[in-house]
C-alpha cells in the first residue's frame, strides 16, 4: 500500500512539473531568459497555467473522493464550473494585456492610415473603418473558445486527473481485497494444521507416551508462532524454518523406526523475510501421505539458501497414494496455498510437482530479492 502511494505521489509530482513547464517551453520569448517575466503575455500564460496545476491536485485530492466518487454529480459540475471560472477570469483581472497602439499614438493620421490599408470602396482587399460591434452573446462565446481562454487546457487536466484518481482507487480496492483473501486463505490453512497436530497429540496420550510433555510443548512454541506471527504479511526466515523443525519433531514422536525421516538446511537463511505458514503445506502433506503403519516409509526435506536472495524447499517422501489430493481437503489446501503463493511473490516462485507410482516430490524456489 504504501510504496502504492509512494509511486502515485511521485507521478503527481512529475505531471505538475511537466504541466507549469509549458509556459516556458512554448513562450516565444524563451531566448530571452528571465526577462520573459516582464511580458504580460507570458505572465498571464504563466498564471493561467499556475492556477491549472492548482486545480490538478485540488480535484485530484479533493473533489474527486468527495464529489466524483460519492456521486454527487450537480455538486461536482458546479465546483468545475467555478473553478473554470477562476482559471478563465483571474489572470485578465490581475494582468492587463498590452493594447495594441492607435494610430495617432504613433504619429500617424488615421485618415492616411486608413488609406493606406485602403477602404471598401477603392480597394478590394480593404478594411471597414469600422468593425461591427459585437454583443453580449458574440463577445462572451468568442472569449469562452478562442485560445486565451484555456478551456482545452482545463478539461484535459480534469480528465487527466480523473483517470488518474480512479486508476489508484481501483488499486486500492483490488489491494484492499487481496489482503481480505489471503487472511481468510491463512484462516483455512491454520486450523487445519492445527487439527492434524491435536491428532498426534491425542494419540500419544493414549498411549500414555512419556514424549507426550515434549510433544505439548512443542505444540505450545507452534501455537505461540501461528498466533503472533501468521497475521504479518512476512516474518523472518529463520522463525518460519524454526515452525518448521518443531512441527517435524512432533510428527517424530508418534512416528515408529520404519519411517526414515531427514531434514537438512544448506546455506544461511541471513536476513530476509517470508510470507509466514506458506511452507508447512508441502511438509504436512509428506507426513500425512508418506507414511504407512505397514511398509517402510521415508520423508526427506531440504531447504537452500546457497543463491543470497532465493529460498529453495524441496519434499519428496513415499507415496503410497497413487492419487495423493484425491482429498477435497487437501486439493483446497493445496489450492489456497498457490493463491498464496501468486499474491506474495507473483513472477517470483516456481513450484514443480513430480508424482510417480513410488515417490512424491514437490520442488519450490521462490526469489525473496
Amino acid at each position: 500500500m504504501h510504496l502504492l502511494k509512494n509511486r502515485q505521489l511521485l507521478i503527481n509530482i512529475l505531471l505538475g512539473l511537466g504541466l507549469i513547464s509549458i509556459p516556458f517551453l512554448t513562450s516565444p520569448d524563451l531566448a530571452i531568459g528571465t526577462a520573459m517575466f516582464k511580458i504580460t503575455g507570458f505572465q498571464r500564460s504563466f498564471l493561467s497555467y499556475l492556477l491549472l496545476l492548482i486545480f490538478f491536485y485540488v480535484n485530484y485530492y479533493i473533489f474527486i473522493p468527495k464529489f466524483y466518487v460519492q456521486k454527487k454529480w450537480l455538486v461536482l459540475v458546479v465546483v468545475l464550473i467555478a473553478c473554470f471560472a477562476i482559471v478563465h477570469i483571474i489572470p485578465d483581472l490581475i494582468i492587463d494585456d498590452q493594447k495594441l497602439p492607435k494610430p495617432e499614438d504613433v504619429g500617424i493620421n488615421p485618415s492616411e492610415f486608413s488609406n493606406s490599408i485602403g477602404s471598401p470602396q477603392n480597394s478590394p482587399g480593404g478594411f471597414p473603418d469600422k468593425m461591427p460591434p459585437k454583443g453580449p452573446d458574440n463577445e462572451f462565446m468568442g472569449g469562452l473558445f478562442s485560445r486565451g481562454s484555456y478551456l482545452f487546457q482545463f478539461i484535459m487536466v480534469f480528465v487527466l486527473s480523473l483517470h488518474l484518481r480512479i486508476n489508484n482507487y481501483l488499486k486500492e480496492v483490488r489491494n484492499e481485497q487481496l489482503q481480505t483473501e489471503i487472511s481468510y486463505l491463512k484462516a483455512q490453512i491454520n486450523p487445519h494444521f492445527l487439527f492434524n497436530t491435536l491428532n498426534s497429540i491425542y494419540a500419544l496420550a493414549l498411549k500414555k507416551e512419556d514424549k507426550t510433555p515434549m510433544a505439548v510443548l512443542k505444540l505450545s512454541n507452534i501455537m505461540r508462532y501461528v498466533v503472533t506471527e501468521s497475521d504479518q504479511k512476512s516474518v523472518p526466515l529463520r522463525d518460519e524454518i524454526e515452525y518448521i523443525i518443531d512441527y517435524i519433531d512432533l510428527q517424530k514422536l508418534r512416528l515408529t523406526k520404519d519411517v526414515d525421516v531427514s531434514f537438512n538446511v544448506k546455506g544461511s537463511p541471513a536476513n530476509h523475510r517470508i510470507a509466514p505458514m506458506l511452507l508447512i503445506i508441502f511438509v504436512e502433506n509428506a507426513f500425512k501421505y508418506g507414511v504407512s503403519p505397514e511398509n517402510p516409509s521415508k520423508i526427506a526435506i531440504f531447504m537452500s539458501f546457497e543463491n543470497e536472495d532465493e529460498v529453495v524447499l524441496v519434499v519428496e517422501n513415499t507415496n503410497f497414494n497413487n492419487q495423493i489430493f484425491d482429498t477435497e481437503t487437501t486439493k483446497e489446501g493445496l489450492r489456497n496455498t498457490k493463491k498464496r503463493l501468486e499474491y506474495a511473490y507473483p513472477n517470483k516462485h516456481h513450484l514443480e510437482i513430480t508424482e510417480t507410482s513410488e515417490t512424491y516430490k514437490v520442488r519450490l524456489k521462490i526469489a525473496l530479492g
